[in-house]
């Protein structure tokens, strides 16, 4: 296959798929297999290399919101009911199952949304526990310093001075550790949705 043709269906495929942004994303692939003709790979070497087109159009799909993936599996089913003589049964089930599943769709999108808020909250509270050790640490040896004023007993400052050393290892001890977990969490949300995702699709 050379590059017109892999263009030619990938732009078709996108089409039928209804695929938002269509050309803005051929245009995309077709840069990306100028460049690798451009360095010197074969024409069809380079087609061979790019990802298969029902795999970026599947990706593409996943894309969309849960409710635009919901919808569009309704109406498909739908127009197959349709297809084989159901759909004037479709729409009364449809309709008598109203009380059923449009509770339990509210219930699914609640969750979805509860998810995708805690494993954020989880991700901004280890950083601000990270920076509450941090400011303990500034504020402990800020207090050593005040000793040197007699602002404070000298007891006091040279407990300051130790809070200051413990929260300031600690900051710099859990700083990697809670970068990677956020980093972790933050790729493991996307992750999460686009498999829902795809099993809705």
């Amino acid at each position: 296959m050379n590059k017109e043709q892999y263009i030619s269906q990938l732009k078709g495929r996108m089409e039928a798929a209804g695929i938002t942004n269509v050309d803005e994303r051929i245009e995309f692939y077709d840069e990306m297999l100028s460049d690798r003709i451009d360095s010197g790979m074969e024409e069809e070497a380079a087609v061979a290399s790019m990802e298969d087109i029902e795999d970026i159009i599947e990706n593409a799909r996943l894309e969309k919101p849960v409710t635009a993936l919901v919808a569009e599996k309704v109406i498909k089913s739908h127009a197959e009911a349709k297809k084989n003589g159901n759909g004037v049964l479709w729409i009364i089930l449809a309709i008598i199952g109203f009380p059923i599943w449009l509770p339990i769709l509210c219930v699914l999108f609640s969750l979805l949304l509860v998810i995708y808020i805690v494993l954020w909250t989880i991700v901004f509270t280890i950083f601000v526990i990270l920076l509450s050790f941090a400011i303990a640490a500034v504020a402990s040896f800020a207090a050593f310093i005040t000793m040197f004023f007699n602002a404070i007993p000298i007891p006091i400052g040279f407990a300051g001075l130790g809070g200051a050393l413990f929260f300031g290892g600690l900051t710099v001890l859990l700083f990697k550790p809670c970068v990677v977990l956020a980093k972790s969490i933050a790729t493991m949300i996307p992750a999460i949705f686009k498999k829902i995702k795809k099993n809705v699709a």
